[in-house]
């Protein structure tokens, strides 16, 4: 591991490192890792064993500044099957990031396997590529790596690509799977840029990942395509697998514009 992008100070106050700077400057946090600590806070608030995160859906209300983070929790929706979180981010006592949640029963032992589970095979090898050389480095795209398997992280277009983190979530803590594939798949509106960003910029405001399964260590792959129209508006649409196979989707909603 190469450090951690959160420390924790008290119970819900994380410091945020310098690695959580994303790509457009380094004053701003990438929307991954502060997604990720959501998902942390989400599967800890009173956990049960037999219950999972299925469906997260993270909106960000704003750049996040690199300072520490406030997370508080609550139930909206209480069900014994299926219940409703929400969980907020806050700086400085202004929400940054709000997100919910649904938990549900683990299916039984005896529930049938349903659709095609397959997911690409992961290389024997996977060499870090290019991924925004243009950006700022030094944050989250220094720790982060992402090995191309069709495109690039310097080409517009759809792509496919598996992504790790090579930094903790919070400094002396392994993350989970869930909270491991949020930090990857918030770049892939990056991943596969449908426009050119210094003429015709895209940013997400939004991640709504929803899984199948719990994901498991290692890398996850991204097969990812950026969608926009004239007039209209643009969306990146993400299948997400491990080397385990299919896990799930990730959708996000840009805000795209023209520079200057």
């Amino acid at each position: 591991m190469t450090g951690s992008f959160y420390q924790q100070v008290d119970r819900g106050r994380f410091e945020s490192t310098p690695l959580t700077a994303g790509p457009w400057s380094a004053e701003s946090q990438h929307a991954g890792p502060p997604s990720a600590l959501l998902v942390r806070a989400l599967e800890q608030f009173e956990a049960e064993p037999e219950v999972r995160l299925a469906r997260l859906s993270v909106d960000v209300l704003g750049p996040v500044p690199i300072a520490p983070l406030d997370i508080e929790v609550h139930r909206i929706r209480p069900g014994r099957s299926v219940e409703l979180l929400e969980a907020t981010a806050s700086v400085d006592g202004r929400p940054a990031l709000v997100a919910r949640g649904w938990r549900m029963r683990r299916t039984p032992a005896d529930f049938p396997t349903v659709g095609t589970h397959a997911g690409p095979p992961a290389p024997d090898v996977l060499e870090r590529g290019a991924m925004m050389s243009y950006a700022y480095q030094d944050g989250y795209l220094s720790v982060v790596d992402f090995a191309f398997v069709s495109g690039s992280g310097d080409e517009l277009g759809p792509t496919r690509a598996w992504g790790r983190s090579r930094a903790d979530l919070i400094e002396g803590e392994a993350m989970t799977g869930w909270q491991h594939t949020v930090v990857v798949a918030d770049s892939s509106s990056g991943v596969s840029m449908g426009s050119d960003p210094l003429t015709h910029p895209a940013i997400n405001c939004d991640l709504v990942v929803s899984l199948h399964r719990d994901p498991g260590p290692g890398w996850v792959h991204l097969d990812t395509e950026t969608i926009g129209s004239p007039e209209q508006g643009v969306l990146t649409d993400t299948r997400i697998s491990d080397d385990h196979g299919s896990l799930g989707r990730c959708v996000q909603n840009l805000y795209g514009r023209r520079s200057g």
